[in-house]
Formats: structure tokens, sequence, C-alpha cells
């Protein structure tokens, strides 16, 4: 045993022992700096990613923007001058506001200097980082989610669905103790507000992105309630080192702006940088080039990097309800009406399924009525109270086959890839041809529907290319800038609308045909005022709207649907005077399984008489998916006004 006097030296001895590690000199900046560059640092793929830098021809160049996140006055393009630069910056006195000292506004660059360096961490500045410090206290947590939001028609900026990060406080996946979580996305500072202006700005970096903190509940409402979204959490398998360093990295981040682009430099490419400096040796960006879509970017995430630990699925309101609206007996969904507008129907004759049910659907069919924030009237909100205070306890419904929601088919893990490339072959009343079709983005109804919704079709810059046999030249066949539709079917209680939008340019030989000449390419496309571009095209425009209808038949969704569209197109251009027509689409799609879809289509339209344009068209499409990746498909198409046809065969390669 120590007596009391050596014990008391003993703790003096300690107390100065640890005092003079605490007070212990600084480092040198030179010294740092000869350490860092004998090892390389500014060349360090990690640095880099910390900066954004990416290699040019001869330098580098950050896509990062402002100022205040470099601290040399070459840091944007040199990556050497602005780590020595760094590590003055976190060798410099503490100021008066210890929040600006550099170890404070950029602690991620910080942390992983000490780290490479093995560096001790009372040999630097220890100011208060008290703005920081919220901040990382504020996302505090056991792990963290990948979330991915499904495909939005509804604005152009959500059109290829979305992601962010959600900072998970508990393993707990019930809806009331997962809302406060934080959660953290990456979008941009929208400026413009007239469409055309906004696709521009969209598509060539006039917009800032910035990163956004806000309580999961938020995503929720405007989501799953407002935008009828549905959300796929990726819960992944990051320890806590590797959360707190993206921490860091998020709190740097969200000091600066970058360049926005739709395609590209998105919400998921910033939130790829993000895992990747959490995880130091991922390389996620790296291999995107001309796009980045969100659903890839969760495959890359989950399946090539084996990130992920679960999956938690929050359905919208509509797809709720939906799938238990077909639970409910031909009584209980008019129970279900009368209850969602307010009247209190009698009961008497229900299942005790129907009963345990039919007041869940009536609230969702009212809460149906959010607009696109999720807001509800307050009337609107007491009569779902009312609704629901009427629920009948005595049977679970969760005992109920079919009553939990989660739809496989739409889970983005198993879609196929984004970009297309396809090679055709085919014979028409023009002769026969080879094609090349290049799509980027990203899916129409012929795809294989799994992992998309199969009422959805959404493509941007698609171009096919055709050369005939007869002829060496290779004609610009058609280019769609633009294709969206939306078929939605109507149910009980629902009636949303179908509606198509589709622009871009196109051949008009099928058009102008007409049967009985010996050189129809020739003639069909020759333009005698300009013989040196014999290849007539009609640039056009088309939106139509109307309804789609599921026969219930017990089958998948998607496995049969009806739809009749009628709206305008104008065409013109080329020799062809331009005119606004009148048009109506109406057609079948039938898929017997998942991977073969069968599409049965009119298209007609009121051309005036002397316009010389074919009025009526017929097509017929077969697509069956072998994997993911591959798929034929063969199509037919005529115009019985004119007598051209076309028939033709496609290798399909998704990457």
């Amino acid at each position: 045993m120590f007596s009391p006097g050596a014990f008391r030296l003993i703790l003096i001895f300690c107390f100065f022992f640890h005092a003079s590690l605490k007070a212990g000199p600084l480092y040198s900046p030179q010294k740092v700096k000869t350490w860092s560059e004998s090892g390389n640092l500014s060349r360090s793929p990690y640095w880099h990613k910390l900066l954004g830098y990416k290699k040019e021809w001869f330098s580098y160049r950050t896509a990062a923007d402002g100022n205040s996140f470099f601290l040399s006055d070459r840091g944007m393009d040199d990556p050497a001058a602005e780590l020595n630069a760094s590590i003055e910056a976190f060798l410099a006195p503490v100021p008066e506001n210890p929040n600006r000292h550099a170890i404070c506004r950029f602690p991620a660059r910080f942390h992983w200097l000490l780290n490479s360096l093995s560096l001790q961490r009372n040999r630097f500045p220890e100011p208060d980082c008290a703005e920081y410090k919220e901040f990382a206290a504020h996302l505090e947590a056991e792990s963290i989610s990948y979330v991915f939001a499904s495909y939005y028609s509804g604005h152009p900026a959500s059109l290829f669905g979305h992601t962010f990060i959600k900072f998970n406080r508990s393993d707990s996946v019930e809806v009331s103790v997962v809302a406060a979580d934080p959660s953290l996305s990456y979008g941009a500072r929208v400026t413009s507000t007239d469409p055309v202006t906004y696709f521009l700005d969209g598509m060539f970096g006039g917009f800032n992105g910035t990163l956004e903190l806000q309580p999961f509940r938020n995503h929720l409402q405007v989501y799953t309630e407002g935008e009828q979204r549905d959300l796929w959490e990726f819960r992944l398998n990051l320890h806590k080192e590797e959360v707190d360093q993206m921490i860091r990295a998020a709190w740097e981040m969200n000091s600066t702006h970058y360049d926005y682009y739709f395609l590209s430099e998105n919400c998921s490419y910033r939130l790829l940088n993000l895992l990747e400096l959490a995880r130091p040796g991922l390389d996620l960006a790296r291999d995107y080039f001309w796009t980045v879509h969100p659903a890839d970017t969760v495959k890359q995430v989950v399946d090539g990097n084996s990130m992920a630990r679960s999956v938690v699925f929050y359905p919208a309101t509509e797809t709720r309800y939906r799938k238990r609206l077909h639970l409910l007996s031909d009584r209980g969904q008019e129970v279900m009406l009368a209850l969602s507008q307010g009247l209190q129907p009698s009961l008497h004759g229900l299942s005790e399924q129907d009963l345990a049910l039919v007041h869940e659907v009536a609230a969702d069919r009212v809460l149906l009525q959010a607009d696109g924030s999720g807001e509800l009237p307050e009337e609107k909100k007491d009569l779902i109270q009312r609704i629901l205070s009427q629920k009948n306890g005595a049977f679970d419904p969760a005992q109920i086959a079919g009553y939990q929601v989660l739809p496989q088919g739409r889970n983005p893990l198993i879609g196929h890839e984004s970009t297309l490339i396809s090679l055709q072959a085919g014979d028409s009343s023009l002769g026969s041809y080879a094609e090349f079709r290049f799509r980027p983005a990203l899916h129409d109804l012929h795809d294989r529907s799994r992992g998309y919704s199969p009422y959805g079709e959404l493509e941007f810059f698609t171009a096919r290319l055709r050369v005939y046999g007869s002829d060496s030249r290779i004609e610009l066949q058609d280019f769609v800038l633009m294709n969206m539709m939306s078929m939605d079917p109507v149910t009980t209680g629902l009636w949303p609308l179908a509606w198509e939008v589709k622009l871009g340019v196109r051949s008009a030989a099928p058009e102008l045909y007409r049967p009985g000449s010996e050189l129809p390419v020739l003639e069909a496309l020759e333009d005698a005022r300009n013989p040196r571009d014999p290849f007539r095209h009609l640039g056009y425009g088309t939106f139509r709207v109307g309804l789609s209808w599921e026969p219930e038949l017990g089958q998948a969704e998607g496995a049969f649907l009806l739809y009749s569209l009628a709206g305008l197109s104008l065409e013109g251009g080329n020799g062809v005077d331009s005119q606004l027509a009148p048009t109506i689409r109406t057609g079948l799609l039938l898929r017997p399984f998942s991977v073969w879809s069968l599409r049965l289509e009119y298209l007609g339209s009121a051309y005036s008489a002397d316009s010389g344009l074919s009025r009526d068209k017929l097509m017929f499409y077969s697509n069956l998916a072998f994997t993911r990746s591959l798929a034929v498909e063969i199509g037919y198409s005529a115009r019985p006004d004119n007598g051209y046809s076309d028939f033709q065969a496609s290798l399909k390669y998704y990457f």
C-alpha cells in the first residue's frame, strides 16, 4: 500500500505529466509540409475527393465553386498549394471567433491529415468549434441509410427519382420513431420559373447545388403524402468512425456550392462523394460519364459494393390505397367511399376483413387529397380523425394476407440499367435497312417493368440512325428530345388522368410514302429545293391526355392495361407546312410475365387533306428480357392510308 504522502506525489506527477502533454509545443508548419511532401499526400486520391478535384489534361480542377472552401489562392486547381495552405492554417493561432479557425471549418481534412501522418492532436491548437459541434451532435447516429424516392413526373428535377441520406438514431422502423431522424440531401437552388430557362439552367449547370438538412418527417410528408412517391431505405453497414468522417465531410461541403446538372452532377452524385469520404477506398463516382441516375447509384452502393445490411419500405399513400382497396369486397368498397365523403353508412353485413380495413382505406382516400407538399385543409384532417376513431379494433388487419405493402416489383435494385443501345435490322416499304438506337435515359413501356413503374415512360435525347441497303447514306430516323408518359389506371375512388408529352424530330419518309414508285426512298425523301440534303424531316410536339384502365383479373400490377388519350400535335418543317392537328392514341399493353411485354396501339392524326401526311398508324411490339442488361424486341407498324409497312427485330443492351 502507498502512504498518503506517496499517493499525493503520484497524483501531482500525473497532473503535471498530463499538463505537459496537453501543452506540448506546436508542430512547425514547415516540418509538417516536409512530411506531407515526402508522403506525396497532395497526390492522394482521398485528398482530391475531399476538395472535389478532377484530373484534366494537364492540371486539376475542382467542382466546388465557393471561394471560402479554399485556403490558397490557387486552391481551385492546385492540390499541393491547397494542402500547404491548410497545414499553415491548422497551425495558426486561434482567432477571436474560434469557429473561423481552419480546424473548425475543415474537420474532415484535419482528421485525414492527422491519420495520414500519425500526428499528435495535442500539438495543434485547440479551438472551441461550437458551431461544428452543434452540427455534429444533431447528426449523431448509430447508422446511416441511403434512401431512394421513386420517380415523380410532376417535377422535372425528380423525373429520375431522388436520393438522400438518413441518419438513424435507433434501429427502429416505426414511422413515429424514425420521423425525427435527421436527413441530408443535395439539390438545386432554383432561380428560374419559366420552363425554358428552367430546363436550360438544369441541363447546363445554371443552378447552384447545396446540401439541405431536415428531419425525415419532412420527406415522409412531401414524398409519400404529397407527391405520391415510394421511399426505399437501404441501411448501410458503415461503422461509427466512418459515419463520423461523413459528418465532418458534410460540414465542409455545406460551406460551399457546386454547379448542379440534372443528368450528371446531381443529387446522387454528391452523395456518392460523401460515401467515398466516409469509407476510404470506395470509388463510386468515377464510373459515371454523361448521366448519373439515382436508381443506378442505389444499385452501385447496395449491390456493387455490398454496403446494405437491411431495407425498409415506406409506401406512398396511393400505393397503400391501391393495394388495400383490392382486399375489400364490393360492399366494403361502397362503404369506404361513403366514409371518405363524410357520410355514416351502415356497416351491417360487412365481413371481419372489411371491418378491419374499411376505415383505414377511407382515411387514405381522404389523405390522397393533400397538395404537393402533403398539406391537407383542417376539415380534411378532422375527417380523417373521425373516420379512424370509428375503427373496429376487434380484428387485427396485419393478419390479413396481402395487408403488408411491399411492391417488390418496383424495387430499384432489380430494374434494368438506365442507358440503352440497340442494333436493329428491318424491312420496310422503302427497302431493307439497319438501324442504331441510343437512349441515355431511362425507360419505356416496352422495357422490362421490374424496378420501375409499369405505367410510366421517360426518355431524353434518344437518337435512331438508319441506313437503307439501297442507299449508303445515314439518315436520322428519329431524335426524341423528351418523351414523358404517365398511365396510372383509374380504380374505385381514384381517377388519375393519363397523359403524354413528346418533343422531337423524325423522318417524314413513312408519312410521305406513296406506293408504286421504282425508287421509293429517293422519291419519298427528295427535297428538290435542297438536293444536297435529300432526307426530309419533321419537327413535332405532341400533348395528349386521357384515361387508362386495368381490369381487375387478379393479376400483378401492369399485367393488362387499356388506355386511350386524345390531344393536339404540332408538326411541320422541311417543305411540309406546319399545322396543329387533333390526335388520338389508344391501345393495350399485356405482360404475361414480368420479363415479356406485348403492345398493340393505334395512332391517328386529323391532318388537313392537302398536307400529304399519313393520318393513321398501327403498331405492334413484343419485348422479351433475358437479363437486366439484355433483351430482344420485334416490332411491326403499318399505315393503312398510304400502304407503308415496317418490320424490325432489335437486340437491346442496357448499361
